[in-house]
């Protein structure tokens, strides 16, 4: 399938029609009225536009206008066509994150002509980028905010003011320079206004040994096409890295990373406009010891396909009807081992007192309140699942002086009595998950998560514990929990956390301490850490999670498909992880990653149906089931790196039979 990128600018076609452009629009109003002549209907519904090869379906789904989709689908729009680049309208809208959209189509027929028209060449992989390599801290800034909700814009002129004070005529242009001072060179970098695209995967760099000490300068320039071409400075704005990060205490940092600042007339300092820009300092990571080294990745080493089990022996969840170990604790990641699994993917956060501990939501819904997991200390984190723990296995205050006196050596005190419940835990567990009702989570029926009287409760789990207890041979896919904007508005958290750079190091700096010959992956949904993360080291793969558009996002990287393949190949990544659905849907997504040159697994709920991870691993049951569909002549040949389950036991035997 060629790339749908040289036709993201949906422009319109001097032979498009008024039904196209009334979809192209979103008016249902005009489509209804359309639609309803039968003259119309048949004259219009599908026919191609000369430019991309598209229907009015086509941009309806492109740009992910459920109600337009509904009215052509209702006047049976045809949904087995196939543009220029060989893509269906269901790959459209599911390439760029509508799934809601794509889940209204069929999957249509593909016709002989409808198949990949070319291949995409393999990724060249880059030489080692100088980010990875310098000891110096990096700036990256690119105007505009990385948050969509946000309505602000990257370069905002007062044309009134402009007026006043210069020349504008239609023959002015505008552009912004960006400079920085105290760096360790003198870059500069020129954007010609308007600004077209999102810069946010092309953001300028500057590389400094003291971040605290930089400033950041915008000026403005005006140039008119005359005979002869001047270029005149007529603004200036100016931004202190230091003062964007005062207010908060230390190793604490804004989730909020735009900031704006007012353009100035060089000359009557009166305020001609405003410049908004992002910015995300990355600095230097500081090991003392070997390096660890270099791992191929969770996907490679084994004999079997790999399997990594969810959080350990699969993600609790009330809707699981089977007897569930409690997620991400010692005992889950050792059950899925077990049950088949070659690794096990699970959650690290920071504690209040920077221990890395493996937790999987933000908010810890056990103290009954919707704490953070970094407002709490490890010890009140680890009190959270002791105070779970049956009451026979609670010594009173009586029992345990007595111990204390008698047995000063722990080991050689009793065995503790059986684990086996009584009345009083009973009543815990309820008074447990009563409380636990009214935290943000428990409003939204979120019962999950190693509790009692939801799965077989298991004592909390730290990194450290993982990487010396566990055998070596189990793979880490390790994903870096960090809380991204639209996510602390979603869950009405704190627009703040502790700051990226030292919360990434801290981490590290226990994986490489004790990963030994382990097989490690690191992996997170925040853009913002796998940059962090690609910067500050080699030794491990790194990996994008993306929710492909199953919720509603405000980050244009975490949205979709097209945005994650995007943002991995931008910096390099190793791959993505994407939830299941756009490829069990749309199988041909799949080998269009592929092509792009990126590692990819997969997750989700679809991954603990054996169909559906057939569908997603096997270019042989991919055939066979293309196959079924269609007679064209077609080699499914890329096929899923790895999936990641909740039932390891389960897909691992699908999957050992499908390959015999």
């Amino acid at each position: 399938m060629e790339s749908p990128n040289n036709y993201e600018s949906v422009s319109d076609s001097p032979e498009a029609t008024r039904l196209y452009l009334a979809a192209q629009a979103n008016d249902e109003a005009v489509v209804k009225a359309i639609l309803a002549s039968p003259a119309a209907r048949r004259d219009q519904l599908n026919v191609i536009e000369t430019t991309k090869g598209w229907t009015p379906l086509f941009v309806a789904c492109a740009k992910g206008f459920a109600p337009t989709v509904r009215l052509l689908i209702g006047a049976e729009a045809d949904q087995g066509l196939v543009d220029f680049a060989g893509w269906t309208a269901k790959e459209h809208a599911v390439f760029r994150g509508h799934l809601k959209v794509g889940k209204l189509l069929a999957t249509p027929e593909l016709r002989e002509h409808g198949g990949p028209a070319t291949r995409l060449q393999p990724r060249a992989r880059r030489p080692v980028d100088y980010r990875r390599q310098s000891r110096s801290s990096q700036i990256f800034v690119y105007l505009g905010p990385s948050h969509t909700r946000s309505h602000l814009e990257p370069v905002e002129l007062d044309v009134h003011s402009l007026g006043s004070v210069t020349d504008v005529s239609d023959k002015t242009s505008f552009s912004v320079t960006i400079k920085a001072q105290n760096t360790s060179d003198n870059s500069s970098y020129t954007i010609q206004l308007p600004i077209l695209e999102n810069m946010v995967n092309k953001p300028v760099s500057f590389s400094t040994d003291d971040p605290e000490k930089v400033t950041l300068i915008f000026e403005l320039h005006r140039s008119t096409c005359t005979s002869d071409t001047s270029v005149e400075v007529i603004g200036t704005g100016i931004a202190l890295l230091q003062s964007l990060r005062q207010g908060l205490a230390p190793n604490r940092e804004s989730l909020i990373r735009h900031y704006t600042v007012p353009m100035l007339h060089n000359g009557l300092m009166t305020r001609i406009g405003a410049v908004t820009f992002s910015v995300l300092v990355i600095t230097p990571f500081q090991f003392e010891g070997p390096l660890p080294k270099i791992s191929p990745g969770f996907w490679k080493g084994g004999e079997s396909y790999p399997v990594v089990g969810h959080r350990g022996s699969g993600a609790n969840s009330t809707v699981r009807t089977n007897l569930q170990v409690g997620e991400n604790t010692f005992q889950s990641f050792l059950t899925a081992i077990n049950r088949g699994a070659c690794g096990v993917e699970f959650d690290v956060q920071l504690t209040k007192d920077y221990y890395p501990v493996i937790y999987h939501d933000f908010l810890v819904k056990e103290t009954g309140g919707d704490v953070p997991v970094h407002g709490l200390t490890l010890d009140q984190f680890e009190h959270c699942s002791r105070s779970q723990a049956p009451r026979s296995d609670l010594s009173s205050s009586g029992e345990q002086r007595y111990l204390e006196r008698n047995y000063p050596d722990e080991k050689r005190r009793p065995k503790p009595r059986s684990y086996s419940d009584n009345k009083y835990d009973d009543y815990r567990s309820q008074d447990l998950m009563q409380r636990i009702k009214y935290t943000e989570e428990g409003l939204l029926g979120n019962f999950r998560g190693n509790l009692r009287g939801c799965s077989i409760q298991e004592p909390s789990t730290i990194l450290e514990q993982l990487l010396t207890e566990l055998p070596e041979s189990i793979a880490f896919d390790l994903e870096i929990k960090y809380p991204m904007l639209w996510e602390a508005e979603d869950r009405n958290m704190e627009f703040f956390a502790i700051e990226l750079n030292f919360y990434v190091d801290t981490i590290l700096a226990m994986v490489f301490r004790h990963c030994g010959d382990r097989n490690i992956t690191l992996s997170s949904f925040s853009p913002e850490v796998c940059i962090a993360l690609a910067c500050k080291q080699q030794s491990f793969p790194i990996l994008l999670i993306s929710k492909a558009g199953s919720v509603p996002v405000s980050d244009v990287r975490a949205g979709s498909l097209q945005g994650a393949i995007e943002f991995a190949t931008a910096w390099d990544l190793a791959g993505i992880v994407l939830l299941s659905d756009p490829f069990v849907m749309c199988p041909r997504l799949l080998t269009y990653t592929k092509d792009s040159g990126l590692v990819v697994s997969s997750y989700g709920h679809l991954n603990n149906d054996p169909e559906c991870a057939l569908v997603n691993s096997s270019p042989r049951f991919q055939e066979t089931m293309l196959m079924r569909v269609h007679n064209m002549q077609i080699q499914v040949k890329a096929h899923l790196d790895a999936i990641i389950t909740d039932k390891a036991h389960l897909i691992s035997q699908t999957l050992a039979k499908a390959n015999r």
